[in-house]
């Protein structure tokens, strides 16, 4: 008679359970395949940058297109050069210096030619340019002032505060002072440049002439009254000039001509010469 199996009895064969149909599995053992809508959804970022970026490049050529046709064209060329400034160079040698690039456009005037030939004009001391649409070019110079002449072999040589000679003739200038110094480049020009810059146009167009051994040793003679003036080094000029003023209305009132020092200011010195 056989025995009825009782789980757990020797002998008793083990009972191995069932796998439920729900049990789950891990999900890396499976491949899961995109949907289409998702795949859009994440790429649509994507596509939007693109066409962003296509926009804008596209933007820009034609931005640069539009800007580049717009300046090389006629409605952008040089048809007028005025000029400022001028006072003693010929105005017809300042627009000659550009008047080859009229019609040019304006983006694309040769300013390094037109530099060239203004810097070999020797009364042009600096100059700017400066353009304004739609067709002139401005030219601003600044010329080199006369201070005074000196002779120069058989002639008379007009020239600057920096010594630069700026015309030359047989005639002697009238209107500013004679320099009676050799050379432009020693320390006894600059004395008298650096006092003929500092005086005002008032003395300055009575200075007759003007001569220094030394920087201290400036020295000059006015124009109608004869007075002679003892200034010593450009030194306080302002000051000088102030004392000066009043030496001369003493010595006008004096009805006589004066040798007038005025090298130390705090001590005058009128000498009478005749």
């Amino acid at each position: 008679m056989k025995r009825p199996d009782i789980p757990g009895a020797p002998g008793a064969p083990r009972s191995v359970p069932r796998p439920s149909r729900l049990q789950p599995v891990a999900a890396s053992n499976f491949l899961i395949a995109p949907r289409d809508s998702d795949e859009r959804r994440f790429t649509a970022g994507r596509r939007r940058r693109r066409r962003a970026w296509l926009t804008g490049s596209g933007t820009l050529v034609a931005v640069a297109l539009v800007v580049s046709g717009i300046v090389m064209s006629p409605l952008l060329t040089l048809t007028d050069i005025v000029v400022k400034g001028r006072d003693s160079v010929p105005e017809r040698i300042i627009v000659g210096a550009a008047s080859d690039q009229v019609g040019q456009p304006l983006v694309a005037l040769n300013f390094d030619a037109i530099r060239e030939r203004l810097s070999s004009v020797t009364r042009i001391q600096s100059f700017t340019t400066e353009i304004q649409p739609p067709h002139t070019l401005v030219i601003r110079v600044v010329e080199r002032q006369a201070i005074g002449f000196m002779a120069n072999e058989s002639q008379w040589a007009v020239v600057d505060a920096a010594g630069v000679v700026i015309d030359t003739g047989m005639e002697k200038p009238s209107g500013i002072p004679e320099l009676l110094g050799e050379s432009t480049t020693d320390t006894s020009f600059s004395a008298m440049a650096e006092t003929l810059v500092a005086l005002p146009s008032s003395i300055l167009a009575n200075v007759a002439s003007m001569s220094a051994q030394t920087r201290d040793s400036v020295r000059f003679t006015l124009r109608g009254v004869g007075h002679e003036i003892i200034w010593g080094s450009p030194d306080n000029s302002a000051l000088k000039l102030v004392v000066m003023n009043r030496a001369i209305r003493v010595a006008d009132r004096s009805k006589g001509v004066f040798e007038i020092d005025v090298s130390a200011s705090d001590n005058i010195v009128l000498r009478r010469l005749r």
